[in-house]
């Protein structure tokens, strides 16, 4: 029989002479060109701000979105005698009367709007810089661990280098444009948006970004949902806030845009705001999104970028690097991300791009669910291009929004849990009132989509949909409620479970 003591004891003497482990080396994400679409672009977040960057040469472009900014108003429709319709429902598929239930149910169960309005972006930020000679030596990459994204090139001997993060901690995107010699950055920069916004460009290196949502009703407005998607009107204002920092050179105000010339670096600075409240789960016409803005770009602009970039990365870092993965020596970290995927589809053995991928999705879901923001990730996380996104971005409790957060806890993300519990908790609260008007019930429901504004009424993109998706699906919010209490399991906080969680699965129970 083998010693267990003596084994443990061998154990613990090599671990005591081993020499520290060495940290490795940060996962990072290159390519040797820029992004030709949006899916190539590198994402960077902070739970409330995303930015997808392209790495463009003669034109740098950053697309824009803000957690929050989502289009349409609180609906929360349901037809009359709810309850008794289901029963009937229920009597006829118990019956084997499947096609008379369905009937009845499309006719009795649904009603306009079936669905809701999309998330939207908030924009573009553009940096031109013109045709200024061939590009060589070519790179761009985002650091996993850092938090930062790079791009660097050289033309005729001079070395250019942009850098960029969104700041957690500052709560903006933080970009620097530098270059190896002097005087050699000269950028146009500019906000874009295709409705709803305008732009001023003002002295002082400042630009202004403010809007309102205008939603049209159909058939004069674009609708994807056959059963409607709300009431037309002015809906959620947001603002847009810009700021750029130069060493050397100048800056101007030139149309709605801002010139630098012959600068030796520029720093700029943007945050963004809505007027959403999530604890009314609506529009707080109270908030003054500029306001904010502009109180939160001042703040960031009173330091330097090595202390926007210094505490931004040692917040970033706390967080992401509790958790390393190694299959190995990494022998392809040479060659760029994109050629390492082809190889992989072609068969070829990678192990350590699959450890990049973990980490890479660890990346997404600290970079669209912390503390600035206040909403869960979304279907796309908090990054989407589209006025009127995949199945508008939303919330869909019926399993995409708990896959979101099966990793928090076990890959040590715990934080991330905490703008999806806000979240819950109103929501729940809203399903208090749908439980009472559809059932007659105690508790709290909710079914299989919804949105930043709370709708706990059957949803889907049409009559069919919302009846056999929605209605037919009415304990979506009691699974999702089972994510809190995962969370309680495995963090043991009782503080947690006695304010939050407990009182939504209680509901749901109830139910």
């Amino acid at each position: 029989m083998r010693n267990p003591t003596l084994n443990l004891l061998f154990v613990l003497a090599v671990l005591l002479v081993s020499p520290p482990f060495a940290h490795p080396a940060d996962d990072i994400l290159w390519y040797d060109q820029p992004a030709e679409t949006w899916t190539e672009a590198l994402p960077l977040g902070n739970g409330r701000i995303g930015a997808m960057v392209f790495g463009g040469i003669e034109e740098e472009r950053l697309q824009l979105n803000e957690e929050s900014l989502w289009a349409g108003e609180p609906v929360d429709a349901y037809p009359d005698h709810y309850l008794e319709t289901l029963k009937e429902v229920q009597r006829l598929t118990f019956s084997g009367e499947t096609q008379s239930a369905r009937e009845l149910g499309l006719r009795e169960m649904t009603k306009s709007p079936t669905s809701f309005r999309s998330y939207e972006p908030l924009g573009d930020l553009v940096i031109e810089s013109g045709p200024n000679g061939k590009a060589g030596d070519y790179r761009r990459e985002l650091s996993l661990n850092a938090g930062v994204n790079t791009t660097r090139y050289a033309v005729d001997g001079v070395e250019h280098a942009r850098e960029a993060f969104v700041s957690a901690v500052d709560d903006v995107l933080a970009l620097r444009i530098s270059a190896s010699k002097p005087g050699q950055v000269n950028v146009r920069i500019s906000l874009r948006r295709e409705k709803d916004m305008t732009v001023k460009a003002l002295e002082g290196g400042l630009l202004q970004m403010d809007g309102q949502i205008v939603d049209v009703a159909p058939p004069e407005g674009y609708d994807d949902n056959p059963g409607g998607s709300g009431p037309g009107g002015e809906h959620m204002r947001f603002a847009g806030r810009l700021l750029v920092k130069t060493v050397g050179g100048s800056v101007r105000a030139e149309g709605e845009s801002l010139v630098i010339s012959d600068a030796d670096e520029a720093v700029l600075l943007f945050t963004a705001a809505t007027d959403y409240s999530l604890e009314k789960m609506t529009f707080d016409r109270g908030i003054d999104p500029g306001r904010v803005a502009d109180d939160i770009l001042g703040k960031a602009a009173s330091k330097s970028w090595s202390e926007l970039r210094s505490d931004h990365e040692a917040d970033h870092r706390a967080m992401f690097e509790r958790v390393s993965l190694s299959f190995g020596e990494d022998s392809q970290k040479d060659r760029p991300t994109n050629e390492r995927l082809a190889r992989l589809q072609r068969g070829e053995e990678d192990p350590a791009l699959a450890a990049l991928y973990f980490q890479y999705g660890r990346f997404l879901l600290m970079g669209s669910s912390r503390s600035p923001g206040c909403l869960p990730a979304n279907l796309q996380g908090v990054w989407n291009k589209d006025m009127w996104a995949a199945w508008e971005a939303d919330y869909h409790l019926n399993i995409n929004l708990q896959m979101n957060y099966w990793p928090a806890d076990l890959c040590n993300l715990s934080e991330t849990m905490g703008p999806l519990t806000g979240w819950l908790i109103g929501l729940s609260q809203r399903g208090e009132s749908t439980a009472e008007r559809l059932y007659g019930a105690q508790g709290w429901v909710a079914f299989h989509a919804t949105n930043p504004f709370g709708r706990t009424t059957p949803s889907g993109s049409n009559l069919e949909s919302q009846f056999q998706n929605g209605a037919l699906d009415p304990l979506a919010g009691a699974w999702m409620a089972l994510t809190l209490w995962r969370h309680y399991e495995f963090t043991r906080d009782k503080d947690f479970l006695e304010h939050n969680a407990y009182p939504v699965l209680k509901g749901a129970a109830e139910f």
